[in-house]
């Protein structure tokens, strides 16, 4: 929820808009809030003049001074200076850890984990799913169950003659 009051929050229009305080769950000023420094610069990947004005000034260590609260309120303004619409943003649909996620980033370490999460829908899509997996291993061997034609009756006491000419064949 944080993030939906945060997006909120960014993109009303409003300079003068307070930061929005938490009526319950998690405050996105406190220092163990989800929205990050980095976090909040990375939305904007896809503004292209935004990300390059962004890089120019915030693209070292000096960034972790800021307080969150100027952070946020200067984002704020570059949202409404540099007109960066909603659909502007980079979305990054959460992933839960599963074995394809941790079979990837081992083959693939180069790779970022958004990256891989992109990936992982690009296979979940993919018409030859099965041969995928079974290149990174993580097919599982199915146990083929034996059907038998028969099933076997217990009788009493058969004479071998018919014994014999029910399971084989005789020849003469």
């Amino acid at each position: 929820m944080p993030f939906k009051t945060f997006s909120n929050w960014l993109f009303d229009g409003m300079k003068s808009s307070p930061i929005p305080k938490p009526k319950s769950g998690v405050d996105i000023l406190k220092y163990n809030s989800p929205i990050t420094h980095t976090f909040a610069l990375s939305i904007f990947m896809r503004n292209g003049y935004l990300n390059k004005y962004l890089d120019e000034y915030f693209n070292n260590i000096n960034l972790r001074y800021l307080s969150r609260e100027e952070l946020f309120k200067f984002l704020k303004k570059c949202v409404i200076d540099f007109k960066v619409n909603r659909k502007d943003m980079v979305y990054y649909s959460f992933k839960r850890r599963d074995k394809l996620v941790e079979a990837l980033q081992y083959k693939l370490p180069y790779l970022k984990i958004n990256d891989i999460s992109l990936l992982c829908d690009i296979i979940e899509k993919a018409d030859d799913k099965e041969a995928i997996y079974d290149s990174l291993g993580l097919s599982t061997m199915k146990k083929k169950k034996i059907k038998t034609g028969k099933k076997i009756e217990k009788k009493g006491k058969v004479p071998l003659k018919e014994f014999l000419a029910e399971h084989f064949s005789i020849l003469k």
